[in-house]
């Protein structure tokens, strides 16, 4: 009878679904409850504990209850399978987990559709010279943009998307659809289902980056990916070419990317997150005037826990069948 470790507010919403699961599989489910307070479970419960679910309400009362989450896994010596209710798995205790022979999966389509909401968002935005308005707006002046800055049809305009998962996916698509040319950059061979116009390996993305209007930065963090947006990359983009990560913030040099905002040599950026965040209050991005910046949120969105739940019910399915897990995260 595996105990599985769980918010009390999950465990009410997934009571039916778990019974179910158990009357499929034959295998009973012990829901064991995180405490709200912080508090440590006895040793006889973490014993018990076999697996888990990290679901997206543990941020709701910040980032510290993320932490005694993990910490508690951490302790728990008999934890075999435990599941995230995001998508970001660099967090270096993951791989401690892998390397301890407990499995994992995440949830990297829960967030996907806000994700590429935002990234369409950022720009729109950007194509659409909104940052200057809003300037001018704060200024009282009611001024229209001379005829060489007018924006460019995003018809004419091509995107790359450097990491084609379930995020990159969602945004190729939705830029599909606004008439923009697609290059998806991913390892794994292209598929019937990926809205991209063409698709090219990881070492060949120098030869897409100044064909680039605009690069979408959705890889996940790894080492491969760490600094991979180079400064002798940002250098290959043109002039009029426009950089949004909504992935990792390490991804890409961030001091060449500044200076690069500064120069002119890019012309503009999205950024939702950065190399250390919070972003520090002297950071020159700030006050750049072609950059937008959210605080690693364009993932938040009503609907993304009931999408993580979801994801999580079919992923314990297979684990207590011995099957496959469908978001199973590699050791790497």
């Amino acid at each position: 009878m595996p105990g599985l470790l769980m918010t009390a507010r999950l465990a009410r919403q997934c009571d039916g679904d778990l019974r179910a699961i158990a009357a499929r599989t034959g295998a009973a489910i012990t829901p064991l409850i995180l405490p709200d307070d912080e508090a440590p479970l006895p040793p006889e419960v973490l014993a018990q504990v076999e697996a888990a679910y990290a679901s997206p309400d543990l941020y709701d009362v910040g980032v510290r209850r993320v932490w005694h989450f993990l910490d508690t896994l951490d302790g728990a010596p008999n934890l075999r399978w435990a599941h995230l209710g995001w998508a970001g798995t660099d967090n270096p205790r993951f791989g401690a987990m892998l390397a301890r022979g407990v499995r994992l999966s995440n949830s990297p389509g829960a967030a996907a559709e806000p994700i590429a909401h935002s990234v369409m968002a950022g720009l729109l935005a950007l194509a659409r010279r909104f940052p200057h308005f809003a300037a001018q707006q704060r200024e009282h002046r009611w001024e229209q943009l001379p005829i060489d800055r007018r924006p460019r049809d995003l018809s004419t305009q091509t995107l790359v998307v450097y990491g084609l998962g379930a995020i990159g996916g969602e945004v190729a698509r939705l830029a599909r659809a606004f008439g923009l040319h697609v290059i998806g950059v991913r390892r794994s061979p292209r598929t019937a289902g990926d809205a991209v116009d063409e698709l090219v390996h990881p070492r060949d993305l120098d030869g897409v980056l100044p064909r680039a209007d605009w690069l979408v930065v959705a890889a996940p963090r790894t080492p491969e990916t760490e600094g991979a947006i180079s400064a002798a990359r940002l250098a290959l983009l043109p002039p009029h070419a426009h950089l949004i990560n909504i992935a990792r913030g390490k991804i890409v040099d961030e001091p060449a990317l500044i200076e690069a905002l500064r120069s002119g040599a890019l012309a503009g950026a999205y950024l939702d997150v950065v190399a250390q965040e919070p972003l520090d209050p002297g950071s020159p991005l700030w006050d750049l005037p072609n950059v937008i910046l959210t605080p690693h949120s364009s993932w938040a969105a009503q609907g993304n826990p009931e999408r993580a739940r979801l994801i999580f019910l079919e992923n314990i399915e297979c684990w207590l069948r011995g099957e496959p897990l469908p978001q199973a995260i590699a050791e790497r």
